[in-house]
């Protein structure tokens, strides 16, 4: 072969495999701009063209079912005027009725009225609050509705989910968070009650979850309701309680004034002098001082059937049935029961 055809040849080589180098540098960068695959994992984000997480699971937009476990809570408009609250007041049982500023203005928008809880999806659990005004007659309180649960049934919380006061009528995991106690020991040495000396434990204090961001992104959701002015509705996965089937103890919130969620439960901070108390005349402690700006309900259980007694649970006017060889018995949630029969 001569030269000039020689180095032709060679030089026809050498460009083909220059190509193909630079190909092989160019073609990942382009395939990285590739959409996310269809069958993303759920609760994975998936972001979208501005960068911003879609959500893979959404909450329904109702209706959730027709079983409700209900919690009705102490109002204090008959009351407001004379700056204090009507009554179920309870600080020995960390019971707080306490919608009140620290001058004891009332704040009905923070006044727990009636807590109904939906457990029928396979999904979500469903939680409505409802308070005694519109959440337009304080339309300046920085407020915060919270859901406290046990879920190892131990009298104690593990899971704190939070959410600000929502701004729309659609689902929107904005302004929610969920922090668990990883400690075990919310409540102190005796769960629910005060223990005579001041707590070392750090409360809630680890994020699983904040603004749609955490190891599953669309863990949970609050809105405003789409037919009342006087509620808020949270959802969340119910994986947090132990699925479908989980049993768990539930304690609903309003909080304005006692955002520091390292200090639960309250009752064990501060003493009974240091957090005054919402009713005159009683035990020479009127008013409210360190603990202000909150209000609860006693504690619900839900899946199971307590058995004894649990401190701070709410009585319970559940239906009763037989079983064999037994008295009666309260009907367990989920369930129809026939009349007890005596």
């Amino acid at each position: 072969m001569k030269p000039v055809r020689m180095l032709t040849v060679l030089s026809l080589i050498f460009s083909f495999v220059l190509i193909f180098s630079l190909t092989a540098f160019i073609l990942p960068a382009e395939k990285s701009q590739d959409p996310a695959p269809a069958n993303t994992p759920q609760g994975t984000a998936v972001p979208d063209a501005s960068g911003k997480s879609k959500h893979k699971d959404i909450p329904s937009t109702e209706p959730w079912g027709s079983v409700f476990q209900t919690v009705h809570d102490q109002t204090n408009e008959l009351t407001a005027d004379q700056k204090q609250a009507y009554g179920g007041d309870d600080f020995k049982n960390g019971k707080y009725e306490r919608p009140f500023d620290p001058s004891m203005n009332y704040l009905p928008a923070i006044d727990l009225k009636t807590v109904k809880l939906n457990r029928e999806d396979p999904v979500w659990i469903y939680v409505q609050f409802i308070v005694a005004k519109s959440l337009s007659v304080n339309p300046d309180i920085d407020s915060r509705f919270m859901m406290e649960l046990d879920t190892n049934l131990d009298s104690r919380g593990d899971i704190l989910i939070i959410f600000e006061k929502p701004v729309s009528t659609e689902w929107s995991t904005d302004g929610v968070i969920v922090k668990t106690a990883p400690d075990g020991n919310v409540g102190g040495i005796q769960p629910v009650h005060p223990d005579g000396i001041r707590s070392t434990g750090r409360g809630y204090y680890q994020e699983i979850f904040n603004n749609g961001k955490g190891d599953d992104n669309d863990l949970a959701w609050s809105r405003l309701s789409k037919k009342n002015p006087d509620r808020v509705e949270l959802a969340f996965k119910n994986k947090l309680t132990g699925g479908f089937n989980g049993k768990f103890i539930w304690l609903p919130w309003t909080n304005i004034g006692m955002l520091d969620w390292s200090i639960f439960e309250f009752n064990d901070f501060f003493t009974f002098e240091e957090a005054g108390n919402p009713i005159k005349d009683k035990w020479n402690n009127y008013p409210i001082k360190a603990i202000w700006g909150v209000d609860n309900t006693c504690r619900e259980p839900s899946g199971f059937v307590p058995e004894g007694t649990l401190p701070g649970l709410c009585l319970n006017y559940d239906p009763m049935y037989n079983l064999p060889d037994q008295a009666c018995t309260p009907c367990p949630v989920f369930s129809t029961c026939p009349p007890c029969q005596k």
